[in-house]
């Protein structure tokens, strides 16, 4: 394994290639690239406009200072070492010292170095190239142009398909919720947004939240019921999850009393004799009430529809509706006073 070290510096590069004579004057120029790669996707990492004489790729792991080879041509074609397959599939370029990287893992994340050395007219030329300067090298001798780029790879992991987990996914209408958007995996910092799908099927944005996965409900309501979908993304990808139900208990509202025929008077509601009396009664509620009828305080009647059929003065009185929830064991009653008159025509 070539080891890549301070002390293997630009001298005992150019020496180990015979026929190199530096002549002229040269220059360090510095310049720095930071690339981000995905975990599983390829990146290409550039050593040069054209391909050098001779090149040598290293590689540094985060928290370390050592530089070893994974790639070098010294003109006879490129030899790629043990060390670079375990940071994916690594190719170089065909007629450059580009690398290609495919499926790249988490321990692809580094530094990577590329030495260049170019033979021209004016004498060589030597491109040290890499971004991340934490190590500055000095020109050793005289006759050289160098230029240091140094390629740091931040890996960056894409969105799992995200999943909701609700605190209570059936409240009481009053109390809080908190919906958390779950995700196995993903690079921060992650942008979450919340849909909501009402019953009559009608999208709507409710919160856009910059990293922080949960969405607090507080004092929820009946028109909070619906589906909810979390969507998250990062700067690799989106993922949206599978839509959850929140069902909102609530109830029973006030009751609301239909009589037909329909016929008001200053005492309430009024019917002729043998005439066929319907009274409706309703209370919104979830669970759905249940109804209970009552005549004068006597229950006559369970179900939401009353009928008297052939009715007589004698069913002349007050008429309560009892409204119950009987999850939340609560109740709601409306009472009304029904007249009946004697049909003259009878």
């Amino acid at each position: 394994m070539l080891i890549i070290t301070e002390q293997w510096h630009l001298r005992n590069f150019v020496c180990a290639l015979p026929g190199v004579e530096i002549l002229d004057p040269g220059q360090v120029v510095y310049s720095e690239t930071r690339t981000n790669g995905v975990v599983g996707r390829g990146v290409i990492l550039e050593c040069g406009p054209t391909l050098p004489d001779v090149f040598i790729w290293g590689f540094t792991k985060p928290g370390t200072d050592t530089i070893r080879a994974i790639v070098y041509n010294f003109g006879k074609g490129p030899k790629i070492q043990k060390l670079a397959n375990d940071l994916g599939n690594l190719t170089v370029i065909s007629n450059s010292a580009s690398l290609s990287i495919e499926k790249l893992p988490l321990a692809a994340e580094g530094v990577y170095t590329c030495q260049a050395l170019y033979d021209t007219p004016e004498g060589a030329k030597l491109y040290y190239y890499y971004v991340f300067l934490r190590h500055i090298l000095q020109p050793l001798f005289h006759g050289l142009s160098v230029t240091r780029l140094h390629f740091v790879i931040i890996l960056k992991v894409p969105v799992t398909n995200p999943y909701i987990v609700m605190s209570d996914s059936s409240p009481v209408e009053g109390t809080s919720v908190i919906m958390r958007c779950g995700l196995e995996n993903g690079t921060g910092p992650i942008n979450y947004i919340w849909e909501q799908e009402s019953r009559e099927s009608q999208l709507t944005t409710v919160a856009e939240i910059y990293d922080d996965n949960r969405f607090n409900v507080t004092d929820v309501n009946r028109n909070h019921t619906g589906w909810y979908r979390c969507i998250a993304s990062n700067q690799v990808n989106q993922q949206r999850s599978d839509r959850v139900w929140l069902d909102t208990i609530f109830g029973p509202d006030q009751p609301q009393i239909d009589v037909t025929p329909f016929s008001v008077t200053e005492r309430g509601y009024s019917a002729l004799e043998r005439e066929t009396v319907s009274l409706l009664c309703q209370a919104s509620s979830n669970p759905p009430s249940q109804y209970v009828w009552f005549y004068n305080n006597s229950q006559v009647f369970t179900g939401p529809q009353y009928t008297i059929t052939r009715i007589l003065r004698m069913h002349t009185g007050h008429y309560a509706c009892l409204a119950q929830n009987t999850y939340l064991n609560t109740r709601s009653r409306k009472t009304i006073t029904l007249t009946v008159y004697c049909d003259s025509e009878s």
